[in-house]
């Protein structure tokens, strides 16, 4: 039996052949299967025992191997999972098969130690893969090229979307930080949210405050600093669903 693994099964349709043994036959068969379940190498000389032994220990054998690969399967989905919660690029070319699953994670390790804003990670590239992807997205039915050509952008762009920023906005954000030449890495990403958090105003008005204003990052108390200000510029979201189409 495997190490980590606790229990077992015992199916009904033994109980047939269980109830034919005498009493201390059948005693001994359940003193037997917990000593082979526990890895103790049980030996017995006694025939019949061995005999009503033999089909129950087949069927510990399938189920071990049922249990081995269901657990293998959850173990990759789980890399799976976290590959496409953090590193959506990195998923995206697992499933396409450009890329194994362990090198994605050394890429994705890679990534999570690297410090500071402004240093670019590990490249997909250093992995024999071509770095030159060019990702399509589509929003609203508009394919959005310019902004979001890298597997950095689309992972940060995707993050975005998936904390519940509106997707016209991010793409029309992506635009000001591009032309900051700002790096969209994941400390990007967290210290952005981090800020708008602290607002605790709604998401999708402070990255429209960021577009306006031509902000390529954030800071909580710059909301405050422009709540007084007798003129605002007013942002007309058409607008922006109008340089995006």
């Amino acid at each position: 039996m495997a190490t980590d693994k606790k229990s077992f099964i015992l199916y009904s349709d033994s109980q047939g052949l269980i109830n034919q043994l005498p009493d201390d036959v059948a005693g001994r068969l359940f003193k037997h299967i917990y000593s082979y379940v526990n890895d103790e190498n049980p030996i017995s000389e006694e025939l019949l025992l061995n005999i009503a032994f033999e089909p129950i220990k087949m069927q510990f054998k399938r189920d071990l191997k049922k249990w081995e690969e269901s657990k293998d399967a959850k173990s990759i989905n789980g890399k799976m999972g976290n590959l496409k919660r953090y590193n959506l690029d990195l998923y995206d070319l697992v499933s396409q098969n450009k890329m194994t699953l362990e090198e994605a994670e050394n890429v994705a390790k890679s990534r999570k130690a690297s410090q500071g804003d402004s240093k670019q990670s590990q490249s997909v590239a250093n992995v024999a893969v071509n770095d030159n992807v060019n990702v399509n997205v589509n929003v609203n039915d508009n394919v959005i090229k310019e902004n979001i050509n890298t597997p950095l952008a689309f992972s940060f762009y995707s993050s975005l979307i998936d904390y519940g920023f509106n997707k016209d906005l991010v793409s029309e954000w992506l635009k000001v930080r591009k032309n900051k030449k700002l790096t969209n890495t994941k400390t990007a990403f967290n210290n952005f949210i981090k800020e708008v958090e602290k607002t605790k105003q709604d998401k999708n008005k402070i990255i429209e405050e960021c577009i306006v204003k031509s902000w390529g990052g954030f800071k909580a108390e710059w909301v405050n600093e422009t709540k007084n200000t007798d003129v605002k510029k007013v942002f007309n979201y058409n607008d922006v669903r109008g340089r995006l189409s």
